[in-house]
């Protein structure tokens, strides 16, 4: 056989396959290229920051004072006190907080700027600084006061290893869930037949979320041990990460399933579910606050579930927060459960029309 004609053979092969190739070689690498686009800075612009007044007598003269000067870097969000700065600190709503003392438009007066930070957010602390230091040069052009700023952080202080090791589980959680158990399903797609005849197909995938979830508990406590032997304080077998990684897992394995039985479980679904995952894993917040993205990608991480899943994971982890912290978005895990559950449905009466395709 001539070369010309294995290569006719082989675009045959390509022809007979081309959503497969479609998906390996163009899905996937655009999908790689999307998450490193989405860190594009060092120093966080356009990062959500919180500015609240530090007693009563703050005047809101001195709070858009305030809000005016942070803008250069940063979205100014008003909150009423210290309080509410703070519980959005912890919900990774805001990466920043400025107590805004009384007096910062009162030529003379000296004023100190109390700048909250939460120390569990390890990536942010270096940038946090360097924006500070920008932000007082330009405070002494803009402020009548002599204002000061002074860094306060609260929170258990973590090393970035550390703030890392909810990230390493979150991320095997969707490979396991969205890759994994498509693939482990699509490998018994010869007894697919056979199994809806002797009972239902629903039943028959109902049992396979269980068992596969069920086992999610073992890379919880694989990281739980990580975590004792390198000292970093914290485990992931709380019943609030359990919990977590539960809803987590329901939502991404449905999901990939309803992949899986749309595409009549060929082999190109495995790869469908594999750029899915990797898009999950770039835009979803998972090795950076989504203050390091552009105003866009932010926008598209705060659409995701998966970026509420890793921001409560790392609350119940690093913070060992309560639930009802979180409580709106466990609700949004929730509901993201209930929609993949319904478009399996959905893919399961779509299979059960045309059988398998090889």
């Amino acid at each position: 056989m001539t070369a010309l004609a294995l290569l006719k053979k082989e675009l045959l092969t390509v022809r007979r396959n081309l959503g497969l190739f479609v998906v390996l070689l163009v899905v996937v690498p655009a999908a790689l290229a999307a998450g490193t686009a989405a860190y594009q800075q060092t120093v966080p612009q356009d990062v959500p920051v919180a500015v609240a007044p530090a007693d009563d007598a703050t005047a809101e003269e001195d709070l858009s004072l305030v809000r005016g000067a942070v803008q250069f870097f940063a979205e100014p969000e008003a909150y009423d006190d210290r309080e509410a700065a703070t519980r959005a600190l912890e919900r990774e709503e805001v990466y920043m907080a400025f107590l805004v003392p009384p007096g910062l438009t009162e030529a003379g007066n000296e004023a100190t700027v109390t700048v909250l930070s939460d120390r569990t957010n390890a990536p942010l602390q270096d940038p946090a600084e360097l924006a500070l230091e920008m932000l007082a040069t330009q405070f002494d052009a803009l402020a009548p006061a002599d204002v000061t700023f002074e860094m306060e952080g609260f929170g258990t202080e973590r090393s970035l290893s550390a703030f890392m090791l909810p990230s390493a589980l979150f991320a095997l959680v969707v490979l396991y869930a969205l890759v994994y158990l498509p693939y482990q399903v699509r490998e018994e797609r010869r007894v697919m037949d056979r199994l809806r005849t002797e009972t239902s197909l629903e039943l028959v995938v109902a049992s396979k979320l269980l068992f596969y979830g069920a086992l999610v508990v073992l890379p919880a406590a694989t990281v739980s041990a990580a975590g004792r032997y390198f000292e970093y304080g914290f485990g992931a077998l709380a019943p609030e990460t359990l919990l977590v990684l539960a809803l987590t897992f329901l939502y991404l394995a449905a999901a990939g399933l309803a992949v899986l039985f749309f595409m009549r479980l060929r082999q190109a679904a495995v790869f469908v579910n594999l750029g899915l995952a990797i898009g999950a894993l770039a835009l979803s917040g998972l090795l950076y606050p989504v203050g390091f993205y552009s105003e866009v990608r932010k926008t598209i991480a705060r659409s995701l579930p998966t970026h509420y899943s890793i921001v409560t994971l790392r609350g119940t982890m690093l913070r060992d927060a309560p639930l009802s912290l979180y409580g709106d978005y466990l609700g949004w895990l929730a509901a993201s459960v209930l929609v993949a559950l319904l478009l399996l449905g959905v893919s399961l009466r779509h299979y059960e029309r045309g059988g398998v395709h090889e």
